[in-house]
């Protein structure tokens, strides 16, 4: 502590800085106002849609839903905090440009509580999306198993990440009141640094688990793509964990110049409090636009062969058996009966197929297979029925 125009600062300037505690220099500011305004719309928009896709929709609300709704408002929390510091002028400042009192206002909200409000959000959204993985039906074992051990690092991490951020001193009021100097503390640098990490191997994990599953789904390459595509969006997390993680240790300094090297970390951890929000709401957004706006994600290509059922030689009508019904899981998880629904390969069972052809009817010997398209309007049709009855994998 000493004293600079007769302002007392928690810590001296360099020589021959000049401090401007009217005009200080400052950084990631502009931005961070940008991503809070810009990333909490689009957060609080997909939240909207997931809660209308399970209310609405499918008439029910998870535990996953009401668990969302908790981490979008520790989301928005950890970014009011953020955005206070930045309008307040303690953080992205030389800690030797700010007062004391705002100093201490710094150590309180963004070293003290921060880590403590952003660890919930963090688990809960990671949570939702693994209890999605769980959901998908028909899964191996070791699928099984890999998302439980998954859901244990994510949940077990933040668990210890909050309860040492809370009590990361002795006495607990040392961890933000900096004239309390008879104590002891955790090196809270390694806490930050500890966080991003687990936040990026948590990322990775989460990420790569459904890959094989969904290699190995009874669907077209385009659905398949699409649907890599959207846990690969889901990926962008993980480069927002490795940038603030790389940012921590290289500006978070707290012995240094923290309120300066605290800007653009805040900066990333706002982005990764919206992406996470996205991300977990990402599984409900094909069911929004199929309901809201099906002309997105339908084509007169897929009415021809998706829902199993017509084809251009006819129709298919296959009849499962019944014990076995229990066996099969939308991937989305929707339940509107009018469109198809994607499962995933079942056990080897028996099934029926019934294929219907229908061609104009001919004295010709040889049989001609028209298009639907190509069938007369008015005329005699002449059908075919033909029952198959296979064992299948």
């Amino acid at each position: 502590m000493s004293l600079v125009n007769g302002v007392p600062v928690a810590i001296p300037p360099p020589e021959g800085y000049v401090v401007d505690f009217d005009n200080p220099q400052r950084q990631s500011h502009i931005a961070t106002y940008c991503i809070v305004g810009i990333g909490n719309f689009l957060a609080f928009t997909f939240l909207l849609q997931r809660l209308y896709v399970q209310w609405i929709v499918r008439k029910r609300l998870d535990f996953e839903d009401f668990g969302l709704v908790i981490a979008w408002m520790f989301a928005v929390a950890i970014q009011g905090i953020i955005t206070h510091g930045f309008v307040t002028g303690s953080v992205g400042v030389h800690a030797w440009e700010i007062p004391l009192d705002k100093f201490k206002q710094f150590n309180l909200y963004n070293v003290y509580l921060n880590p403590i409000i952003y660890a919930p959000p963090t688990a809960l959204a990671k949570l939702v999306l693994l209890m999605f993985y769980l959901k998908m039906g028909n899964q191996s074992k070791l699928f099984l198993w890999s998302v439980y051990a998954v859901i244990f690092i994510n949940v077990g991490s933040n668990v210890g990440i909050f309860f040492s951020a809370i009590f990361c001193c002795n006495p607990i009021r040392m961890g933000w009141d900096i004239t309390v100097t008879d104590g002891t503390c955790i090196n809270r640098t390694a806490l930050f640094k500890a966080t991003a990490a687990f936040g990026v191997i948590t990322d990775v994990l989460i990420i790569s688990l459904p890959v094989p599953t969904v290699l190995g789904l009874q669907m077209s390459r385009s659905k398949k793509v699409g649907i890599l595509l959207m846990f690969t969006l889901g990926g962008v997390t993980v480069v927002t964990s490795i940038v603030r993680l790389i940012l921590l240790i290289k500006s978070l300094n707290l012995s240094g110049d923290p309120t300066w090297g605290a800007g653009p970390v805040s900066l990333w951890i706002c982005i990764e409090a919206n992406l996470l929000i996205m991300c977990a709401c990402l599984p409900t957004m094909r069911a929004f636009l199929r309901n809201v706006a099906p002309g997105l994600i339908s084509s007169k290509h897929g009415k021809s062969y998706s829902d199993g059922r017509r084809i251009h030689s006819g129709s298919i009508r296959l009849r499962s058996n019944p014990r076995r019904h229990d066996d099969y899981q939308s991937f989305d998880h929707d339940d509107d009966e009018d469109h198809p629904k994607t499962s995933f390969r079942p056990e080897p069972h028996r099934f029926r197929a019934r294929v219907t052809t229908s061609t104009p009817r001919s004295d010709n010997t040889d049989e001609t297979i028209f298009h639907q398209e190509s069938l007369p309007k008015d005329g005699i049709l002449q059908t075919k029925a033909t029952d198959v009855i296979s064992d299948i994998a």
